[in-house]
């Protein structure tokens, strides 16, 4: 009797903990159509409103003409998903945008094809990119050859199902993807389901591929129902998510392998959303990358429930229709910078403008993230690009563009600070670049009073001379009056700074704590070839001190030392994203298609951008050069 109670207490305990489980599941708040547009039309509004726009389709011929090669094209492609609009001028724009810029990453070409794709163009930019750069810079140029492939568009080196057993080989033992490392990574798991996701019911081997994916996706998952990045939540890995479970027809809010305790995927991505319809990376303020994200995966999300292919599946395809690439009717866009053009930087030192480009490409997760695109200086294709010129580019140290308001401008002068500053202890090594001490900073704008009174003094003058030559209407004077005001608005408005005032780092308001930041390029250290400014043992900066204060990021640090050190730091990146393409004339592809810039710190590399990277007291820094996607460090 004992025995059958037991057993009938324990019976009952388990319906009480399904009902649990169904509880959880029914408790999820059930998104319709209707909701998931309103909140992709609040994205736009605030696109909108931000240009100046009215409409969808004026945003499209101004702002997204104008960021066309920058930040417009994942807006192209969600408009283009979501209703009919004219995209003749964007194609305009961004073929223009091409025929002036060199891109040098693979991921990224295949983005703008996409994009091409999706404005319903036929340009031969898209069968050049098929048949060039499809798995020219690992997983992510893989992924995003599939999803040419999965338009119809065809490739002189891959068939579909060669890319599809290419892209299966990089399956790692957790069921999982990632551009490096034996585990897989949320956002790269979630992409590779994106391209395999249209196989899914034709394929054995996709779809055993894709179930034990998306085991390991939801295994992941967080209580909350969001994903960590990091060791912190963020909505981009999220919107990942969402896109790859749209794409395979599966509806979020009733999947209860992405239901955690009533949460759902998108739940999770909400807590992100601001009062405007715009999304922050971390809860604070506006970001350009997690705003995309969460776009275009509403988008895919409107797609299913409307009974809509993938994201990725392009309404305006038309691969009959484009027209072949000839590689003798255009110059080839393949990199192929030689060392000895670094050397020649290095030695001859110009100072150059480089155009204006953001860059929110991401090797680590091939989407606009702030959280994924930095931790490895080598991008991939949902981001834009981080171009290259044969410019170089200081850090943090210019104003905004007209081409993108939430970017950092691109104008400058190389920098080169020579002094060390009480937060940058420099601690030299044989080999390693030295410092020159200089005198104590002194506070620029001391000029700016004998400006004032020279401008006086020359409008008292003229004054003079038309008095004597009788030129004595009032009209002069007033007219004098006004260009010397506008004079002296302008002195006071501007702030010109010597090249020693620059080099000295401003007093930290609050020290915090203390981190350490090496830059090291061994792998390529035993090289003939390498460029003057890299000294023989790699040690460009050896570890190094520096003081912090609340919110400094990897960036600010990088910064800090470009100044303090003579560092020539090439950043291609923006306000919220800042892309490290060289550093004191070393440049990523300088060694082969796979290497480039990576920072880690405290001896791993995260998966935000090196200027969403918040430091802590102890942290140790260290910038490495790879030539293998981080393989050989």
């Amino acid at each position: 009797m004992r025995n059958k109670l037991i057993a009938i207490l324990l019976c009952i305990g388990v319906l009480c903990s399904l009902c649990s489980l169904n509880a959880s599941a029914a408790e999820s708040h059930k998104y319709t159509v209707a909701e998931v547009d309103d909140l992709c039309g609040g994205i736009l509004a605030y696109k909108q409103s931000g240009c100046g726009a009215s409409s969808p389709q004026q945003l499209i011929d101004t702002g997204l003409c104008s960021d066309a090669g920058t930040t417009a094209e994942y807006y192209i492609i969600c408009l283009s998903q979501s209703e009919s609009y004219n995209f003749a001028s964007y194609e305009k724009a961004l073929l223009r945008y091409l025929s002036g810029n060199t891109v040098y990453s693979a991921t990224t070409r295949e983005k703008y094809a996409l994009a091409l794709i999706a404005s319903g163009s036929n340009s031969s930019y898209i069968s050049r990119v098929c048949d060039e750069d499809i798995g020219e810079l690992g997983i992510m140029s893989l992924v995003f050859g599939l999803h040419l492939l999965n338009n119809g568009y065809t490739s002189s080196r891959y068939t579909v199902d060669s890319l599809i057993n290419t892209i299966l080989s990089y399956r790692l033992n957790d069921g999982g993807w990632a551009v490096m490392g034996d585990m897989g990574d949320v956002d790269v798991t979630a992409m590779v389901v994106q391209s395999l996701a249209p196989h899914y019911r034709s394929s054995a081997k996709v779809s055993k591929a894709v179930d034990s994916a998306l085991a390991l996706l939801s295994s992941k998952q967080k209580s909350d129902g969001g994903f960590m990045s990091m060791g912190a939540e963020n909505p981009e890995s999220s919107a990942q998510v969402l896109t790859a479970l749209s794409a395979l027809g599966i509806d979020q809010s009733y999947d209860t392998r992405f239901i955690k305790n009533g949460r759902t995927v998108l739940d999770a991505m909400l807590d992100y959303r601001r009062s405007d319809g715009s999304f922050s990376h971390d809860g604070k303020g506006y970001n350009e990358n997690a705003t995309i994200q969460a776009l275009y995966s509403m988008t895919a999300y409107a797609r299913m429930l409307r009974g809509m292919s993938g994201l990725y599946i392009l309404d305006r395809r038309s691969p009959s229709t484009v027209q072949p690439y000839k590689k003798t009717a255009e110059p080839t866009q393949k990199a192929t910078a030689a060392p000895t053009e670094k050397q020649s930087a290095a030695k001859n030192k110009t100072q150059n403008t480089q155009p204006a480009v953001q860059a929110d490409d991401t090797y680590a997760s091939d989407s606009p993230s702030d959280h994924n695109n930095g931790s490895i200086q080598t991008p991939t294709a949902q981001q834009s690009p981080p171009q290259r010129y044969d410019v170089t580019e200081p850090v943090g140290t210019t104003s905004p563009t007209a081409e993108s308001s939430d970017d950092t401008s691109r104008s400058g002068a190389i920098i080169r600070p020579e002094t060390p500053t009480a937060n940058a202890v420099f601690q030299p090594t044989e080999g390693s670049i030295q410092s020159t001490a200089d005198e104590p900073h002194t506070s620029s704008g001391g000029y700016k009073l004998y400006v004032i009174l020279g401008i006086a003094a020359a409008a008292a003058i003229a004054a003079a001379i038309l008095f004597a030559t009788k030129k004595r209407n009032k009209k002069h004077y007033i007219a004098l009056l006004i260009i010397t005001a506008a004079a002296v608005l302008i002195v006071l408005l501007t702030n010109f700074e010597t090249v020693d005032e620059y080099r000295q780092t401003s007093d930290k308001s609050s020290v915090v704590g203390t981190v350490t930041m090496t830059i090291r390029c061994d792998t390529i250290a035993n090289e003939a070839d390498k460029a003057e400014t890299i000294p023989d043992n790699g040690i460009i900066l050896d570890a190094t001190p520096f003081d912090i204060s609340d919110g400094d990021t990897v960036f600010d640090i990088l910064t800090e030392a470009s100044k303090n050190f003579d560092l020539q730091i090439d950043n291609r990146g923006g306000s919220t994203y800042a892309y490290i393409a060289g550093i004191q004339y070393l440049y990523e592809y300088d060694y082969g298609s796979l290497s480039g810039w990576m920072y880690r710190v405290n001896g791993v590399f995260p998966e935000v951008g090196c200027q969403g990277y918040r430091l802590s007291d102890g942290d140790s820094i260290e910038w490495l050069y790879t030539c293998d996607i981080g393989k050989d460090l």
